[in-house]
């Protein structure tokens, strides 16, 4: 007679081992946050696909943390190594600061490359931040692949085995600059006088966003993803004109300036692009700002009589008002609202403000320019990523945090000497594929007569040029 001892042995560890996978797949399923297990990031992956989980390192590499295909039955297990940043950003001094959150790059079975960041062990991968490989972006073309190279249909195909150099092809590099935040250039005398007002406070209820591009030829796609609240010490400014200011030049500009500590992250995606008929690499770059050093509480004052000065000032780093903007300059990708200004009395030029919410939105968040420093980076690297340099910025999302608040506003009057534009910058990114795109303001304004060739865009017409006079917009 055969014992059915072992055979029941059997049947419990399957039922144990069913409901330990189901209790761990429930445990993977959390939207809102990470879910940890003995130090590993637990996430359920869904879609279909292959993928790489990365993160940059504060010694400039890029460490894969995980090489994958979507869909499986048991959770991924990943080990991140935050404290290599935690160490390197918890110093002791008085600053705000965001650690970066782990990446992941992936490429679905049906044609889409995205990247996200991982902020949640749900992971969706189908239809979020994904460029259409098939031709939803570009040129639709007929023509073959590369023996073993994956054809979607469209104009691109890729190395079946993109991601095995990845980790040696990848890098970042964290900048320490001084970035203008907020600005205003008044060309041609065409104002007599202008007041103005710009506050911003950055705390703990203010989110690093990852800014990321994915360079296709003449086109770049832009989104952000969600990282990690700051931590730390709150920046609260406010910069305002004291009574009406005499614009007594023909070019009249002010720029306020922070210290920020930012990481610029790129990589690449092998790829055939049937169209030219060559081997391409898909350049993909990243910023995320991961240190405000500039922290304290200051009002400065501007006075016809006395000029620029602080009436209270507390923290480290205090901002500095310049006359010539720290950036490398306003996103190529950037909008420009225009509005008509008639000669005459006092009129409301630009006013922008941006306050708190449940969800990243154009009224709660904030894009400045990387610096000069990064974008000189980038740019020499290759002409692609200096292309992406001169689409990136620095994303900032203002969220509900226990009693922690976060604005920026920016308001600016003019006494017009004859009429004019005044006009702001706002840059267009995808959040998630439903639903139109973000608007994120660059508080960058321009009041011009638009008979200058310095403004990014001609007021009149809407057209925007950049420095090899190619029209972009």
């Amino acid at each position: 007679m055969v014992s059915k001892k072992p055979l029941l042995i059997v049947l419990v560890l399957i039922l144990l081992g069913g409901t330990a996978a189901g209790a761990l797949n429930y445990t993977a399923g959390n939207e809102d946050s990470v879910t940890r297990i003995f130090g590993y990031d637990v996430y359920r992956i869904e879609g279909s696909g292959n993928y790489i989980i990365y993160y940059p390192l504060p010694n400039g590499s890029i460490k894969v943390l995980k090489k994958g295909e979507a869909g499986g039955f048991f959770p991924t297990f990943v080990k991140v190594p935050r404290q290599e940043w935690i160490r390197e950003l918890s110093t002791g001094e008085e600053a705000l600061y965001a650690p970066p959150t782990p990446l992941i790059l992936y490429v679905t079975k049906d044609g889409k490359l995205g990247i996200k960041s991982l902020t949640s062990s749900r992971v969706k991968l189908d239809g979020e931040k994904t460029l259409n490989l098939k031709g939803g972006v570009g040129v639709q073309v007929i023509g073959s692949c590369p023996r073993g190279w994956i054809d979607f249909g469209g104009r691109y195909c890729l190395n079946p085995q993109w991601n095995l150099y990845f980790e040696s092809r990848a890098k970042s590099k964290t900048f320490n600059e001084w970035v203008s935040v907020m600005g205003l250039k008044i060309e041609n005398k065409v104002a007599e006088e202008i007041d103005f007002d710009w506050d911003l406070v950055l705390s703990r209820s203010t989110y690093s966003y990852w800014t990321i591009g994915i360079d296709v030829g003449p086109l770049t796609v832009l989104s952000v993803s969600k990282g990690h609240r700051f931590e730390g010490w709150a920046l609260d400014i406010s910069y305002q004109s004291l009574g009406p200011l005499t614009v007594n030049s023909n070019t009249w500009e002010r720029y306020l300036n922070i210290k920020v500590e930012y990481i610029v992250a790129h990589a690449k995606v092998p790829a055939y692009d049937k169209l030219t008929r060559r081997y391409v690499d898909i350049e993909i770059a990243q910023t995320y700002p991961i240190k405000i050093h500039s922290t304290g509480k200051y009002t400065i004052w501007e006075s016809p009589t006395r000029g620029i000065y602080f009436t209270e000032s507390q923290g480290n780093n205090p901002p500095r008002i310049t006359t010539t903007p720290n950036i490398w300059g306003i996103s190529k990708e950037a909008e420009w609202k225009r509005k008509w200004i008639s000669a005459g009395s006092w009129k409301s030029a630009v006013y922008v403000r941006q306050s708190q919410s449940e969800v990243f939105s154009s009224s709660s968040s904030l894009s400045i320019p990387i610096g000069y420093a990064a974008g000189k980076y980038l740019a020499g690297i290759n002409p692609t990523l200096g292309r992406l340099a001169s689409a990136l910025s620095l994303t900032f999302g203002f969220h509900k945090y226990m009693n922690a608040a976060s604005m920026a506003e920016y308001s600016v009057d003019v006494k017009p000497k004859k009429s004019c534009y005044a006009m702001y910058s706002v840059l267009e990114v995808k959040v998630r594929t439903s639903g139109p795109k973000v608007s994120v303001p660059l508080v960058f304004g321009v009041i011009t007569d638009g008979r200058s060739p310095s403004p990014p865009c001609d007021p009149r017409t809407g057209m925007c040029v950049n420095s090899d006079n190619d029209i972009i917009g």
